[in-house]
């Protein structure tokens, strides 16, 4: 039994590369065609990423003999990658996983191997072949900004639809083929495997031979020379399949953050890995890594200000999504983690007048996997005030004296890089963060905006309540938000030019 969270992660790491090279392997051989890992990687990754996270969790429970409701319900495959997200939220598919999971790990009957295949991105490319001008899609900036880099680029600017193909019937035959695997695969890989054929979409199976007859993104019959998005890749498969051909022939794919908790999170998140695995320049919010990294700048903040408000007076808290049955060990935090008591335990400290004052901003998600946090709060802290998100985040901003934050999201540089006063609090039970961010939550810590414990975030708050701005303007928190800043929320003057040359190859 592997112990620790962090070599599990090594363990998933391994296991997934596994699994991702006998998927290339068994794709091409039923679709009888010659792809590279990195073409089925491109079309079939963000899901096979978030798949094997979620049967590698299932061991885990497994090993640790984790009790699950018992599995009733059956699950046709999904359609596509955007279904299988809504599946995933289930909890009667999670018994279902969980379930099957553990049928698979008991016909295991082989070693555990130790070979591991290369699925770098390599991928072939054509000599002196010619292409169309660079594409660009949903990338989080401003629609005046994106127009202006798509003219800048020299394309008209276009809205794509994400196109969905109708419900596809199974093929028994094509799927039996999905589980065939190499001895040398270890045994957690070979589970993953063999539940392929239950699991994978239609799409990557039954629709493969109808995805050439969809309508291709972009209007050319050249490849685009690169083609860059902020998160389309994680929910249209079309856009997957023809970018996936396009890379093919030799279109450089250009990705970008969009959200927080990347390159922050102790692990990052299976969207994080994939990205990074298939990208040749991954754009950042200001970290870099060795890879595809590329320092860039926070698109979704582009061009947004706080503006004054006469009324500062609130204590805005942010609550983060939790899951009853998460997809990852490494990612989504779990309703029965100590996020909440966490959190509690600091209202719960604060002067009367604070308290009086706050404002509990409830996330748009917090019942799409878990149980309401609504009737939580309600019950654990009857006084406090909710905001059920019908009011625009920054304006909530605007009106608030500080901001309260306990998890690792969003919120966190948004709230910063506007210049909103931010106390952040979390501990080591739920929340790490990696060794790369270390010395920036550091800074933070000794200018009094990170705190690790309730106690400690408490009574920071109840110091400065009266003059916050004096603390958050001081010189030792601008540069400690500097340093944030620089690294996971960075802006730049012109982002039109800045996008232009990061597409340049």
């Amino acid at each position: 039994m592997i112990d620790s969270k962090s070599e599990w992660f090594d363990e998933t790491l391994i296991v997934f590369r596994q699994v991702l090279d006998q998927v290339a392997t068994n794709l091409n051989e039923i679709h009888s065609v010659h792809y590279s890992t990195r073409y089925w990687n491109i079309l079939v990754g963000a899901w096979l990423q978030q798949f094997a996270d979620m049967v590698m969790f299932r061991m885990f429970d497994i090993e640790r003999k984790a009790e699950l409701p018992t599995a009733s319900a059956q699950f046709p495959p999904a359609n596509s990658l955007k279904q299988f997200h809504e599946f995933s939220k289930s909890e009667s598919f999670v018994a279902r996983l969980h379930y099957d999971t553990s049928v698979q790990l008991q016909r295991q009957k082989i070693s555990e191997g130790t070979a591991v295949t290369d699925v770098g991105n390599s991928q072939m490319r054509t000599s002196g072949r010619k292409f169309s001008r660079s594409f660009v899609t949903a990338t989080y900036l401003s629609r005046k900004t994106e127009v202006l880099l798509n003219l800048r680029l020299g394309r008209i600017p276009q809205r794509l639809k994400a196109q969905n193909l109708p419900e596809a019937k199974r093929n028994s035959e094509l799927r039996y083929s999905l589980s065939k695997s190499n001895s040398n695969n270890s045994f957690r890989a070979q589970t993953i495997i063999a539940l392929l054929p239950s699991y994978m979409p239609c799409i990557y199976v039954e629709h493969y031979v109808d995805l050439n007859q969809t309508k291709k993104p972009w209007r050319s019959k050249r490849p685009p020379k690169a083609i860059f998005t902020a998160n389309r890749h994680l929910y249209d498969d079309v856009f997957n399949y023809w970018t996936a051909l396009a890379v093919e022939s030799g279109s450089q794919l250009v990705l970008a953050q969009h959200g927080g908790n990347y390159g922050i999170s102790e692990f990052p998140s299976f969207s994080e890995r994939h990205e990074c695995l298939v990208a040749d320049r991954y754009i950042t919010w200001g970290w870099k890594t060795e890879g595809p990294a590329y320092r860039g700048f926070a698109l979704p903040l582009n061009g947004r200000k706080l503006h004054p408000s006469r009324s500062k007076v609130s204590l805005l808290v942010i609550t983060d999504q939790l899951w009853k049955y998460p997809r990852s060990i490494f990612s989504d935090m779990s309703e029965g983690s100590t996020y909440l008591d966490h959190l509690k335990s600091t209202i719960n400290r604060l002067q009367p007048e604070i308290r009086h004052n706050a404002l509990l901003r409830i996330h748009h998600a917090h019942q799409d996997a878990a149980s309401s946090q609504i009737a939580w709060w309600k019950l654990h802290a009857p006084d406090i005030k909710q905001d059920l998100g019908d009011i625009h985040f920054e304006t909530r901003l605007n009106e608030s004296r500080l901001v309260l934050i306990a998890h690792n999201g969003t919120s966190i540089p948004d709230a910063i890089a506007l210049n909103a006063p931010t106390i952040i609090t979390w501990n080591d039970s739920y929340m790490k963060v990696r060794n790369s961010a270390e010395t920036v939550f550091k800074a933070l810590e000794e200018a009094g905006v990170f705190h690790r414990t309730p106690e400690s975030a408490a009574s920071f708050i109840n110091s400065i309540w009266n003059d916050v701005d004096t603390w958050w303007n001081s010189p030792v928190t601008i540069e400690a938000r500097k340093q944030f800043t620089d690294q996971y929320a960075r802006t730049v003057p012109n982002p039109v030019r800045f996008l232009t040359k990061a597409l340049q190859f």
